[in-house]
């Protein structure tokens, strides 16, 4: 990616800031103000370089899938890591996908090398078990190695895997005679262990649906299938210590003579922990997690602080996004420990975001904002001021974008365009071509681009952005042919005007049968029969 880099590389603020970003001793929060959307991405990647890990936090869940999609141009290996509702009321909504997200990111943490992660401020608020007692639950097989059946069974209810009579969906396993299946969580078809003894024969995968073999493989790697995994010792402290500050909590409850929020913590407990026993996993385990887990810990505690770098989108709103979650989330337990719902030591459930704040800045961290606002909870160490700015849209002109490149050109600026087709990357620089211009395409992204020259490029952001202190600029192809769509003009409904059916009326129409004569009625809120309809007004 040095075609993208080596601009930069003439700004002496980002000099400064890459410098002391990839120092092992200075670390804290730096600041860059007048950041575009667009730009931030292209920011964050040149300033981590390869040598470092990503962890790129803004303030919505949607905001930080569409900067997971977009950021796959610069690096294929990011990942989206979804906040867990800590309210606990959603658990059983969205399934096994949330779960499965988030486990894909464990194991890509989990691998040792480089990548990029995208999450939410909330996310980061979350308590999570140790890294360790994810990492030593991995399980390799290969062929040849020697598997039990008894104990491999045993290990993956541990692991979070549901016993099923067909493996037929991530998470569960099968086991019919000296055949293992196992859908692991993370993959797309489940694995088959064929077993000869205690020895595995063969290895492969396999469609869920028609049971058609698809590769054969010679070792795989079983992942959990939950975060948090409970071995014998782990299940009955976590128990015997939720039960006695239960017996604790319901005594005083009672000795208030609150006997009826007594009665409603204890069958809450009951309950959770015989589906604990019964089953080893629980949709609620994350509610109880601190009387199970002796520490828990941050996402961030999942990165290596030396070689990682924090990237924080527009800090302002992630300090007001992370203020509305704490509030909620304190009023919302509160409400819950008076009533009987939940038990004292839950409410400690979330980080405060003070603490995650300063966790980030223990370690190297960029902020990227459009504005220089003061943020209370942060701490920053030194702003740089940026001038960036969007690139214009054609709107499906071709005329205007050779006339601003024939502009650029006479500045001597350094022009990346970027194609979502490599067939239509090729075929602009060519019309691009024909019209006078020095433009070419090329696949190697090493490519530093000339003063002058326009560089097309097979590859998707969502919009362009302009350096115009370096005289760099890259246009995409939704600044090109991504027309905004104009809005419809609403149609003027007159007097008197004859309506066809029914379902030509709109919310807020005052109508009238011409059959039935006496009833005039609100639109579409209620169908007197067929007919002709008349507006009134």
């Amino acid at each position: 990616m040095k075609a993208f880099m080596e601009p930069l590389g003439n700004m002496t603020e980002f000099k400064e800031i890459h410098a002391r970003i990839h120092s092992d001793s200075e670390c804290g929060v730096l600041e860059l103000s007048g950041c575009i959307d667009s730009q931030k991405l292209h920011m964050i990647h040149c300033l981590s370089g390869e040598d470092y890990s990503r962890l790129i936090v803004t303030f919505t869940e949607q905001r930080a899938r569409e900067f997971c999609e977009e950021y796959r141009f610069f690096d294929r290996n990011v990942r989206y890591f979804p906040a867990k509702d800590i309210l606990f009321y959603q658990s059983d909504i969205r399934g096994n996908e949330l779960e499965k997200e988030r486990i894909e990111v464990l194991k890509l943490l989990s691998g040792g090398g480089n990548c990029t992660i995208v999450t939410t401020f909330d996310a980061l608020m979350n308590r999570m078990a140790e890294p360790a007692g994810f990492l030593s639950m991995i399980k390799k097989i290969e062929i040849g190695s020697v598997v039990k059946m008894e104990q491999i069974q045993k290990e993956l209810t541990i692991m979070g895997y549901e016993r099923n009579y067909q493996a037929e969906a991530p998470g569960q396993f099968a086991v019919r005679g000296g055949i293992l299946d196992v859908f692991v969580l993370t993959e797309e078809n489940p694995y088959r262990i064929e077993l000869w003894g205690d020895e595995v024969d063969s290895i492969r995968s396999f469609e869920a649906l028609s049971q058609r073999s698809i590769e054969n493989l010679e070792q795989v790697q079983i992942y959990p299938a939950a975060e948090f995994l409970l071995d014998d010792n782990g299940l009955r402290e976590g128990i015997r210590r939720l039960e006695e500050e239960t017996k604790a909590v319901t005594l005083k409850m009672r000795g208030d003579m609150r006997t009826q929020e007594a009665a409603r913590l204890k069958n809450a407990v009951d309950a959770f922990v015989e589906e604990l026993k019964e089953m080893r996993s629980s949709a609620n385990l994350d509610a109880y997690l601190m009387y199970f887990a002796k520490r828990t810990v941050s996402l961030l505690d999942y990165f290596d602080p030396k070689h990682t770098m924090i990237a924080l989108d527009e800090p302002v709103r992630i300090a007001e996004q992370s203020a509305a979650v704490e509030q909620e989330f304190v009023e919302s337990m509160q409400q819950r420990l008076e009533k009987g719902y939940i038990l004292p030591g839950q409410m400690d459930a979330l980080f405060r975001a003070k603490e995650v704040f300063a966790r980030t800045e223990r370690m190297h961290a960029v902020a990227l904002a459009t504005l220089e606002l003061k943020v209370p909870q942060l701490s920053i160490e030194h702003v740089y001021p940026m001038q960036t700015r969007t690139v214009n849209p054609y709107n499906n002109s071709f005329e205007l974008l050779v006339k601003d490149l024939q502009q650029y050109k006479k500045k001597n600026y350094k022009v990346i365009l970027l194609s979502g087709s490599r067939t239509r990357a090729q075929r602009l620089a060519q019309d691009l071509t024909d019209e006078g211009l020095n433009a070419f395409y090329t696949e190697d992204y090493d490519h530093v681009v000339k003063p002058g020259e326009v560089m097309a490029l097979y590859g998707k952001v969502k919009r362009g952005y302009e350096y115009p202190m370096l005289k760099f600029v890259v246009i995409s192809e939704s600044d090109i042919f991504g027309a905004e769509k104009k809005k419809k003009k609403r149609r003027q409904k007159k007097n008197g005007e004859k309506i066809a059916s029914f379902s030509d009326l709109s919310i807020g129409d005052y109508v009238v049968h011409e059959n039935h004569g006496l009833g005039i009625y609100r639109g579409i809120e209620k169908n007197r029969g067929r007919g002709n309809y008349k507006r009134l007004y």
